[in-house]
């Protein structure tokens, strides 16, 4: 086994918590100055040095104050995490139930895993952040689409095109918890 049940619920506990604090994060960055100090106010004095250069963080400012620029920049900086929350737990998922499996050959947690209603669904999500967030259907997997979960359909006439807010926090979140949920039922290595 490449690790044990509890490294792998302690794995889903703090994608939890970095998702939660992303958009607890994401309220600051676009509350303009509802709060003080701003985030874009903070930006402007904010400047990192890198091998020798001072890199200032202005340009993040002015996106911040723009209300056009705020909603794009604290959606992408969201979802981004959104999507970390969704593919290291799903792959984790399948690498746990790879090893038990071939360690107590009876069982069958990869067929229990494939079977549940969120598997297909997570896995073309997953392969979707994993393609430059573009939907690459592979031609063995087009036969099984559409997909439906949670009432959002992925769909043949998605392929090649770039995911939008169709899967977006709530649903993400969802999938995440419907994940974690199976990830807790999980037996313990004997």
């Amino acid at each position: 086994m490449r690790f044990q049940k509890h490294d792998l619920l302690d794995h889903f506990a703090r994608q939890d918590r970095v998702y939660r604090v992303t958009l607890l994060a994401s309220h600051w960055l676009g509350g303009g100055n509802q709060y003080t100090p701003s985030a874009g106010h903070e930006a402007r004095t904010i400047h990192m040095q890198i091998n020798g250069r001072w890199i200032p963080f202005a340009d993040l400012a002015d996106k911040l104050e723009d209300q056009t620029g705020m909603i794009q920049l604290t959606s992408e900086f969201s979802m981004n995490q959104l999507h970390a929350l969704i593919r290291a737990p799903f792959e984790l998922l399948n690498d746990y139930c790879e090893d038990f499996d071939a360690a107590n050959p009876a069982t069958h947690l990869v067929g229990q895993l494939k079977s549940t209603s969120w598997y297909q669904f997570a896995r073309h999500i997953r392969n979707a952040i994993s393609h430059n967030f573009r939907y690459e259907f592979r031609e063995k997997d087009r036969k099984d689409l559409p997909i439906v979960w949670n009432g959002i359909t992925l769909s043949e006439t998605m392929h090649g095109q770039a995911m939008s807010y169709e899967f977006g926090h709530r649903p993400g979140y969802m999938l995440f918890l419907e994940m974690r949920d199976f990830a807790e039922a999980l037996p313990e290595v004997p």
